[in-house]
């Protein structure tokens, strides 16, 4: 029961019908309540197998991942695993043992860039698409400390693969509505003429996301303000607003990752000789759909209910969730119908209104 229960997590989300740049890191996150894991990667591929770009839960060391891609990438990462093209014609799941020896905790792979970034177990996914072209690769790591990744786990991972791979192949539209993710927020400092000063741990990451991706390039350059146009837009309405007398300024930008909100607030020193400094938040915004089916947990519903209420309240008709669960149509209708029952509610328009307004802190957190 509990493997069907995980499955139909992560088959929820799929059916979304979201970009991949949205699903992905919803799927990351939701993989930590199935298998758990210290942090997830998702690396995507073109047709030839080359990584193009990838998402990373942890933070950016633009160091480490410089030295990765110019020195170990498809190079000497094969003193003790494949090479990363070799790795997606092979099987689906590679399995945590195979790195599970001392030859490989004693190498350069591990002890120069696996160990800074805490990590010490993988294990991995390979996503094809219809045609077995290559999508992508899913990692899952753990920790120094923590337990291998065991078979059954594993045996998992391979059986969530197939939804993953349509929902990527799938075509797919922006949402229109958004909710704050409360983790996904980053801060940093620039000088009063827009030089990055001070960055938190995820800054550097989400620059990279609201400009464009995470590419093996970008994520090895150590952040500069020059290569993200929007600070320096900012800094430029911060100045104009302080002409006229007004504090701080905002931008918004909304992209295939989601919606980020910049939030800009003038500092002034308290040593009257120091510089001001300019403090910025950004808030990573995701689609409201993905927060409602967070959500769900608390709901007294069953795993097949709770399924066809995320799809109803993201607006699908009972026939789309039909075809979108692969289910008949009269059984959907009989889920609807129990829905209804238990949450005391008399159509879609009013449990998308219940739904709308259960607590921020459930929806987000």
């Amino acid at each position: 029961m509990k493997r069907a229960t995980d499955i139909a997590n992560i088959r929820s989300l799929c059916a979304l019908g979201l970009p991949g740049e949205q699903l992905i890191p919803a799927i990351l996150e939701a993989l930590h309540e199935i298998i758990p894991s210290a942090c997830n990667l998702f690396d995507w591929t073109d047709a030839r197998g080359n990584l193009v770009r990838y998402f990373f839960e942890g933070p950016i060391d633009a160091e480490v991942t410089h030295r990765y891609f110019e020195e170990f990438h498809n190079r000497r990462e094969q003193e003790v695993m494949p090479a990363f093209r070799r790795v997606l014609d092979g099987d689906v799941v590679r399995s945590a043992a195979e790195l599970d020896n001392p030859h490989f905790f004693s190498s350069a792979l591990y002890n120069e860039i696996w160990k800074p970034q805490g990590l010490h177990y993988r294990v991995e996914a390979i996503i094809r698409g219809s045609g077995q072209q290559p999508l992508g690769s899913l990692v899952l790591y753990r920790a120094p400390g923590e337990a291998v990744f065991a078979k059954h786990e594993e045996k998992l991972l391979g059986a969530l693969v197939p939804y993953i791979a349509r929902a990527l192949e799938r075509g797919s539209a922006l949402p229109q509505e958004y909710v704050a993710h409360r983790s996904r927020r980053a801060l940093l400092s620039l000088s009063s003429e827009g030089v990055l000063q001070y960055v938190s741990q995820d800054a550097h990451k989400m620059l990279l996301l609201t400009h464009g991706e995470i590419t093996p390039d970008a994520a090895g350059r150590r952040p500069d303000h020059l290569a993200f146009p929007t600070l320096g837009l900012l800094v430029e309405q911060v100045r104009r607003n302080r002409e006229r007398s007004r504090n701080g300024a905002s931008l918004t930008v909304e992209n295939l990752w989601g919606r980020f909100l910049f939030e800009a607030e003038p500092l002034a020193p308290l040593d009257p000789t120091a510089p001001p400094t300019i403090h910025v938040t950004i808030h990573h915004y995701e689609p409201r759909a993905i927060a409602h089916r967070r959500a769900l947990g608390a709901l007294p519903l069953s795993v097949a209910q709770r399924e066809v209420c995320s799809l109803l309240h993201a607006g699908y008709a009972q026939a789309q969730i039909a075809t979108a669960l692969s289910i008949a149509l009269s059984t959907v209708a009989d889920q609807v119908k129990k829905i209804y029952t238990k949450l005391d509610v008399h159509s879609a328009h009013e449990l998308r209104h219940l739904l709308d307004a259960m607590p921020a802190d459930r929806a987000s957190s």
